[in-house]
């Protein structure tokens, strides 16, 4: 499937899905932080690679975890060390190393793939994406780097941000939904003011608005559907949703009563 980077163009029809894995993925935030996590082992090196394990990147944090508390003391003096490389290769993706006791994934073990067969095609548009952007000599590493560690996600997709967690939202996600900035960006796109926000912090601060849009339009609906002199507010809320949403329908009942194609 992606042997096909190797220098050479992209097959068309692999160019028309590269937008909406782009998408999926999160855009290139996401796709960045995808890419740190796959060059621990080069940034780490094959013995340190051996016992720890990226797992996550946020707000530049980068989350090793190690095997035990003696272990991650001892690679506090190496930190210092792996920031360098990280900063040559992904300038100012990684401001701090957190060395964490966790569970690491069996050595040498590939990833499994995914028991969908929908998800394994999705894994393989995300990397060919992730390969796509990087220099030709690069892309056959990058696309394998990328590949197993789409295949390594795991569960449905989070409904704020889509990657696949095993609790939703996921826990970044849950984070920023419970930040009362985030909530009040919420309340300024309900109003149609700006979110000033950016990233992760702005899909959040879209799905509460539009949560929320949505429970006052169910509320407001019976309201509306016995007494005309509820319509107007009904109808301003839809409005509001239209301008936040425009490719998605208002919900039938709402759609109909206020007679809207």
């Amino acid at each position: 499937m992606l042997g096909g980077t190797r220098g050479g163009p992209v097959p068309w029809r692999l160019k028309e899905v590269i937008p909406e894995a782009l998408k999926r993925a999160g855009g290139k935030e996401r796709l960045r932080r995808g890419l740190v996590l796959a060059a621990w082992r080069e940034v780490a090196g094959k013995d340190l690679a051996r016992f720890t394990e990226a797992v996550a990147l946020e707000e530049g944090v980068l989350v090793v975890h190690v095997p035990d508390p003696v272990v991650a003391h001892q690679l506090t003096y190496t930190r210092l060390a792996l920031l360098r490389r990280y900063e040559e290769r992904f300038p100012g993706a990684v401001r701090e190393i957190r060395f964490q006791v966790g569970p690491l994934e069996a050595e040498g073990a590939e990833a499994p793939p995914p028991s969908d067969p929908g998800r394994l095609r999705e894994a393989g548009r995300k990397a060919l994406a992730l390969a796509e952007k990087a220099p030709p000599e690069l892309r056959e590493r990058v696309a394998r780097a990328a590949l197993a560690l789409f295949q390594r996600q795991r569960g449905d997709p989070c409904p704020v941000c889509q990657t696949p967690s095993e609790t939703h939202p996921c826990p970044t996600c849950r984070r920023h939904l419970e930040d009362p900035g985030v909530r009040r960006a919420a309340e300024r796109l309900m109003r149609g003011q700006e979110a000033g926000l950016e990233g992760d912090a702005l899909r959040a601060a879209r799905h509460l608005a539009r949560e929320n849009l949505l429970a006052q339009m169910r509320d407001l609906y019976p309201e509306a559907l016995r007494s005309e002199e509820f319509r107007p507010l009904l109808a301003d809320l839809a409005r509001r949703y239209r301008n936040l949403f425009p490719q998605e329908p208002l919900p039938e009942g709402v759609r109909s009563l206020l007679k809207e194609g």
